[in-house]
């Protein structure tokens, strides 16, 4: 059977499969996904958004250790899919493809991901798309136990598919004498420990955290490609920011600023927990979207900057969303940890509550848990 008659047969089944409630649901109301949430077959998939600072942000001292009570927090929740806030090679792969639409944006958000396929390119002769299809193919074939050279192999292809957070999870659920071997190039394996050094929580949190639950990949979820809506306006925008006396007021206010300087209070593991439980409170997602992203709905800006800059906005988090929803979509009634800058947490909350499978965990009950064992925390700030 043909793809369209695929299509077109599951379609109709769907048509005619509508009763009950549902055929009631279709001569009353506006249809709501959220209507839904209860008829689900089986449990719902719990989705759990962590809001983060972006770790590249935080000061020259700061020591990855003091994530560890919150990688243990998230470790209890155990998700089954890990989603991060990076370009997939898709993604790059496409952005790349449309450089004269994109100019610089795929180097941009994807410099080191792109560095590292080539270099895998010249191992594996396979270029962004062959090494994502043949990765797929391959992580299929995995088995429960496979051998050290599978999982070298399997780290191969997700570097030179795009995707070298996965190709860390695969790393490091290797033990170091069997990251050495004739199948995986020294320098390839240097340059994949320069990568894992960075300050970055895609690394830091989201592949250490599915190579201790043994997860075999990460999911990128990122999209950057409405940034052709900004480039016309760019100049305008910025000069109208500049010029705004409100926009400024909103970001010295003392709630967002101390939002803003969360990456500052990292500095062991009850300070981070606290950080970690501070910026994930509804609250703070609301102090951030009105500060930096709500204010551009209600101003006469020339071409309609800010309206066109919120527009972008949202339509990244739409697509985030969406790409998280795919990757939810493996493992239905499971759990999904989602690791994405602390700005985009309300809108993502929001948009996977709609989703008629997801039920959205609240992060800060996970992260409660303990709280009192940790080192520190009898001094810590209470939340």
């Amino acid at each position: 059977m043909s793809m369209r008659r695929l299509m077109a047969a599951v379609a109709a089944g769907a048509f005619l499969s509508i009763g009950g409630a549902q055929a009631s649901a279709l001569a009353g109301g506006a249809f709501d996904p959220r209507d839904y949430h209860q008829e689900v077959a089986g449990e719902r998939t719990e989705v759990l958004v962590l809001a983060t600072p972006h770790l590249s942000m935080t000061p020259a001292e700061f020591d990855p250790a003091a994530l560890e009570g919150l990688l243990q927090r998230l470790q209890s929740f155990h998700p089954d899919v890990i989603a991060i806030e990076n370009l997939s090679g898709e993604s790059l792969s496409a952005l790349s493809a449309y450089q004269a639409v994109y100019p610089g944006v795929a180097k941009g958000f994807g410099s080191s991901a792109l560095t590292l396929a080539a270099a895998a390119r010249a191992h594996t002769d396979l270029d962004l798309p062959a090494a994502e299809a043949e990765a797929r193919a391959a992580l299929s074939a995995l088995g429960a136990e496979p051998t050290a050279a599978r999982r070298r192999r399997m780290a191969m292809l997700f570097l030179a598919s795009g995707d070298p957070n996965s190709a860390l999870v695969q790393w490091w659920r290797l033990s170091p004498s069997e990251r050495v071997a004739d199948d995986f190039p020294q320098t390839i394996g240097a340059q994949l420990e320069a990568f894992a050094a960075r300050k970055n929580e895609s690394a830091l949190i989201g592949a250490r955290l599915a190579a201790r639950l043994g997860l075999e990949r990460l999911h990128p979820m990122d999209d950057q490609s409405g940034l052709d809506l900004i480039f016309p306006i760019a100049e305008v925008l910025g000069a109208a920011i500049g010029a705004d006396p409100g926009i400024a007021e909103g970001l010295a206010r003392p709630d967002f600023a101390r939002l803003a300087q969360s990456g500052d209070r990292l500095r062991d593991a009850a300070e981070a927990l606290d950080t970690y439980l501070e910026i994930n409170a509804p609250g703070a997602g609301l102090v951030d979207a009105r500060a930096q992203w709500l204010i551009m709905i209600d101003r006469a800006y020339p071409q309609d900057a800010g309206r066109v800059r919120m527009g972008e906005w949202e339509a990244r988090n739409l697509r985030m969303a969406a790409n998280i929803r795919e990757a939810a979509a493996t493992a239905p009634g499971g759990r999904v940890l989602v690791i994405v800058g602390a700005s985009h947490k309300p809108w993502l909350d929001a948009y996977l509550d709609m989703m008629t499978d997801i039920r959205i965990v609240d992060a800060r009950q996970v992260l409660r848990q303990g709280r009192a064992e940790l080192p520190g925390a009898a001094a810590a700030r209470k939340d």
